[in-house]
């Protein structure tokens, strides 16, 4: 059954990378290893995680012990998030290796949102430990560094009918826009004897032309629930967590032809195409003032048109002139177009949001007008 999951998992990696979309928030490369983070996603979104630990036993027997964890969720209208976690191997329960943790999360409060930080809570029924557990988060992004804050509540930890709480914290250091070095600690604030404090630490990446991104890390916790990451099992374990997000309008949506600008709009001067190489083609165009842009999604995947710093993952990549107004097309979808009429010389450095740690950032130089 094990080696099923690992296989059935490597392979829904393998098959569906082109038809993936990422959700900027759902990137590994804003949270630690053990820490959920405060992401919920774009509505719309199914997300799949792949987490897998290993650990080898002392000699002479030396044998590899794996503990994978999956993560299966759905992004839903004002910013919930719902979905169930699966871990075997799971040490929350003596003797109930299978662990399933079903949750829900609701991300209240978003920096990107002009709030000083963000912050959601986090309920769960931990179906091994029959333990109703919740979470705060808090996290702030400063600079290229992102700290998180979290405190738990178990109300039946690890199936000892007590309740318990946990706290601790991480941080995430992005040292290139693909890398990040990110960590965490998390302990039982009433432990006892022979329980450890949990931690992390790992190599965050974003993999180039893809909207995946992949965790390489180190960890003495065996599961990514709430219970499992609240206490370190005492042994070093090494693994990694892949994340697949999937756009559910692309299989169950109505079928529609490419919109077309509406017939009062403004005739196009140029014409952009994005790729499904994860590219505005051309990545630099020019127009004089009062002519219009219209972009084409030739691709699988949804995209955005986003000049606006505060949607950026790195605000770096967006620049207005002075006296210009932000502007964000939203998704959009393949097949379909969208257009800007650019008032104000200058130029405009702009982004698509679910693509931009892939590099597809796009510039429209704007001359005076006749």
């Amino acid at each position: 059954m094990r080696t099923s999951l690992v296989v059935a998992g490597a392979l829904l990696a393998t098959l569906l990378p082109a038809s993936a979309v990422s959700a900027r928030a759902q990137s590994l490369l804003e949270r630690s290893p053990n820490l959920g983070g405060t992401w919920a996603g774009d509505a719309g979104i199914l997300h799949f995680h792949f987490m897998h630990r290993f650990e080898a036993t002392d000699p002479p027997a030396r044998k590899v012990l794996n503990s994978p964890t999956f993560l299966l969720a759905a992004a839903l209208p004002r910013e919930l998030l719902v979905g169930a976690r699966y871990a075997t191997n799971s040490l929350v329960r003596t003797g109930y290796p299978n662990e399933w943790e079903f949750f829900g999360r609701w991300h209240m409060l978003s920096q990107d949102g002009n709030a000083p930080l963000d912050a959601s809570i986090h309920g769960a029924w931990n179906q091994a430990a029959s333990s109703a557990d919740a979470e705060l988060t808090l996290a702030r992004r400063i600079g290229q560094l992102r700290l998180l804050g979290a405190g738990r509540v178990l109300s039946d930890a690890y199936h000892a009918g007590e309740t318990r709480f946990a706290a601790g914290g991480g941080a995430a250091l992005m040292v290139l826009d693909w890398l990040a070095l990110a960590g965490d600690v998390m302990t039982l604030l009433d432990r006892e004897d022979g329980e450890e404090v949990a931690w992390s630490a790992g190599v965050q990446l974003q993999i180039p032309m893809s909207p995946h991104t992949l965790s390489l890390h180190a960890s003495n916790a065996n599961t990514t629930t709430l219970q499992g990451t609240s206490r370190g099992t005492g042994e070093v374990m090494y693994g990694f967590e892949f994340t697949i997000p999937l756009t559910l309008s692309r299989y169950f949506g109505r079928r529609t032809q490419a919109a077309q600008p509406a017939a009062s709009a403004p005739a196009a001067a140029v014409e952009v195409d994005m790729t499904n190489r994860l590219l505005f083609a051309p990545d630099t165009v020019r127009v004089r003032a009062g002519e219009t842009v219209l972009w084409r999604n030739s691709s699988m995947l949804p995209h955005t048109v986003t000049a606006d710093p505060s949607k950026a993952v790195s605000a770096d990549n967006v620049e207005l002139p002075a006296g210009a107004e932000p502007f964000d097309s939203g998704n959009i979808d393949p097949g379909r177009t969208w257009s800007h009429t650019f008032t104000v010389p200058g130029t405009y450095r702009y982004v698509c949001v679910p693509h931009e740690l892939a590099g597809m950032v796009g510039v429209v130089v704007v001359e005076g007008g006749s």
